[in-house]
C-alpha cells in the first residue's frame, strides 16, 4: 500500500514539473516572438508610411535638382547629411536649407530620403 501511494506521488510530482516547465517555455518562446516582431515592423513601419521619392519632389528638387545634382555630395558622412537634413544648413550665395525634423522627419526617415538621392544620382 505504501509502494502505491508513494508511485503515485511521484507520478504526480513529475506530471506537474513537466507542466510547469512547458508553460514557462511557451510563455518565453512567446515573449521573444513579441519581441522579435516589435523589431521587425518598427523599419517596415518607416518604409511603408514614407515614400521618400514623393517627399524629394515638392521639398527638395528645386535646390537639389532632379537627379540630386545640385548641393548634394554624396561622399559627406551620414551624420553630417542627417544633421543637415533634420537641423538645417546655411548656403552661401543661395537659399538655406530648411529644417525638416518640424515637418516630420526622422533620422530613419532622413537616411531613407539620402539613399534615395544618392540612388537618383547614379
Amino acid at each position: 500500500m505504501l509502494r502505491c501511494v508513494l508511485c503515485a506521488t511521484s507520478v504526480l510530482l513529475c506530471v506537474s514539473v513537466v507542466i510547469a516547465f512547458q508553460r514557462n517555455f511557451s510563455t518565453e518562446t512567446q515573449r521573444v516572438t513579441e519581441f522579435h516582431k516589435e523589431k521587425s515592423i518598427a523599419p517596415q513601419n518607416v518604409r511603408q508610411s514614407f515614400d521618400p521619392a514623393a517627399f524629394y519632389k515638392p521639398n527638395c528638387v528645386e535646390c537639389h535638382g532632379a537627379a540630386a545634382e545640385k548641393r548634394f555630395n554624396p561622399e559627406s558622412p551620414e551624420g553630417q547629411l542627417i544633421d543637415a537634413i533634420l537641423n538645417g544648413a546655411t548656403a552661401e550665395g543661395s537659399k538655406d536649407m530648411p529644417a525638416f525634423a518640424q515637418k516630420g522627419i526622422d533620422e530613419a526617415k532622413a537616411k531613407l530620403l539620402i539613399n534615395y538621392m544618392k540612388s537618383i544620382r547614379e
